[in-house]
């Protein structure tokens, strides 16, 4: 149980697999910690800040303190007069009064802000404790009913001080002495400034991986049919206009030795054609009638091959156009012919209501399914046709009763000229090339084969091709 608890954990810990999942793991990673550490800086600049100006609140009160005790009672007052003058402005005025008593405030504290009051008042007894003998007393609460000096929405810290005459020196001042706003905008921007960045290095890091992906799907296309791919197209930044000239050039190397291969096939096909049929005519003069048999049977298994070899040459490359087909109409059409000749082929019941369309060519794909179920027919017995949706895929398969292949075979019979008449019957006679010129026309119609063995017996071959999704037809 720990090892699997172990395993679960390394799995969760573990990078994504691709490049640009891993460069984006590490960047947000990186931005991460610079955006907290950005913050924790940020947040201990303002509270440093709101520290200063509580110090410099208290200095302040113990400036007025000084100022008013050394005062007489008609300097007192015009000096009151003149700090609650309401010509100011409400943001930078403060409110002075002169009591007679001391004022009733005991337990008039906010509990939730008590801390606050009791530490400015202790920076206001430190700082009388540095400039006088006799430390006078401090009482100070948060006052929330307004007092008109400011707006009635804002909490303001009473502050009374007692003077050596017995009188109390009233300080009325804005409770906070920081811009909650301004502190939260700040903090606020550092994030989305972190989360634009973060968007922009997500969007360089598509721009530089694309051409990756791009390349990567080029080559699967190239590896699965080197005639069909597209040259890829040389632009972006340096090193991706190398790598699509370099694929560029050794697309146009192969693809030059491939269409010489074709052409010396076809045309050695092609030469073969005439001096078999001279063969042929001049085999009607050979005695004695069994040896003209045997020697009419090689040479027809001659023009047999040479067929083969035409049709494979053919099967490398093709001019046909794509077109849309309904799969099901095609389908039944091709069983229909294989019946008309005699051959065992079904078309399995489908319920599906919804139409298979597909983007293909006619010819390349009919020549291929023939191959597959006149194989069918000749190893297994008979041809059981089936189509089906498998995402944005359809799936022909071709289904026999026959003894299969064995599963180290599977990939080798598309191997052209390579032959397993022992695994299926003896007794049929072949050149190796039909499932090698199926397995090209399925490529030169954008799709795949592939053969598995049934578990209740026989062979299937799948043929999956690309499908027209519903809104594009």
């Amino acid at each position: 149980m720990t090892q699997d608890a172990g395993q679960a954990k390394r799995r969760f810990f573990r990078l994504p697999d691709s490049l640009f999942g891993q460069l984006l793991c590490l960047l947000f990673l990186g931005i991460a910690i610079f955006e907290v550490t950005n913050f924790l800086v940020v947040c201990s600049v303002q509270h440093l800040y709101i520290r200063q100006a509580e110090k410099t609140r208290a200095e302040h009160l113990t400036t007025c303190w000084f100022l008013f005790d050394a005062m007489t009672s008609e300097q007192r007052r015009q000096a009151v007069a003149r700090m609650n003058d309401l010509g100011r402005p409400e943001q930078l005025r403060e409110m002075v009064e002169l009591l007679p008593d001391r004022p009733d405030w005991d337990g008039a504290e906010n509990a939730a802000d008590k801390s606050r009051a009791e530490r400015l008042l202790d920076m206001v007894k430190n700082s009388f404790g540095k400039n006088c003998k006799t430390q006078p007393v401090v009482l100070a609460r948060r006052h929330t009913e307004g007092t008109g000096i400011f707006p009635v929405h804002l909490p303001v810290l009473e502050t009374a001080i007692q003077l050596s005459d017995g009188t109390w020196l009233k300080v009325t001042q804005p409770f906070a002495v920081d811009d909650r706003l301004v502190v939260w905008t700040q903090r606020l921007t550092v994030l989305l400034t972190g989360l634009i960045l973060l968007g922009v290095v997500a969007a360089v890091l598509v721009r530089a991986t694309k051409p990756i992906e791009r390349i990567c799907r080029a080559a699967e296309a190239f590896g699965r049919h080197p005639e069909l791919s597209e040259p890829l197209p040389e632009q972006g930044v340096r090193e991706v206009r190398n790598a699509a000239q370099s694929f560029n050039r050794m697309r146009e190397r192969i693809c030059g030795s491939l269409a010489e291969r074709d052409r010396m096939l076809a045309a050695m096909a092609h030469d073969l054609r005439t001096p078999l049929t001279r063969l042929q005519l001049r085999l009607d003069r050979v005695e004695p009638e069994e040896l003209r048999r045997k020697m009419q049977k090689t040479v027809s298994a001659m023009g047999g091959i040479v067929n083969q070899g035409m049709e494979l040459a053919r099967s490398l490359n093709t001019e046909e156009a794509m077109t849309r087909l309904d799969m099901r109409s095609f389908l039944q059409s091709v069983a229909d012919d294989h019946a008309d000749v005699g051959g065992n082929v079904t078309m399995r019941e489908d319920r599906e209501e919804e139409a298979v369309v597909v983007q293909a060519r006619p010819l390349c794909l009919r020549r291929c399914l023939e191959n597959l179920i006149s194989n069918a027919c000749a190893y297994g017995g008979g041809a059981e046709i089936g189509l089906a949706r498998e995402g944005e895929h359809i799936v022909i398969s071709i289904a026999d009763t026959g003894p299969g292949i064995p599963e180290d075979m599977l990939g080798r019979v598309f191997e052209p000229y390579f032959r397993l008449d022992s695994s299926r019957n003896a007794a049929f006679g072949g050149t190796g090339l039909g499932l090698a010129i199926a397995r090209n026309m399925a490529l030169l119609n954008h799709g795949e084969i592939e053969l598995a063995n049934r578990p209740e017996g026989g062979l299937v071959a799948r043929v999956i091709l690309p499908a027209l999704l519903p809104a594009s037809r």
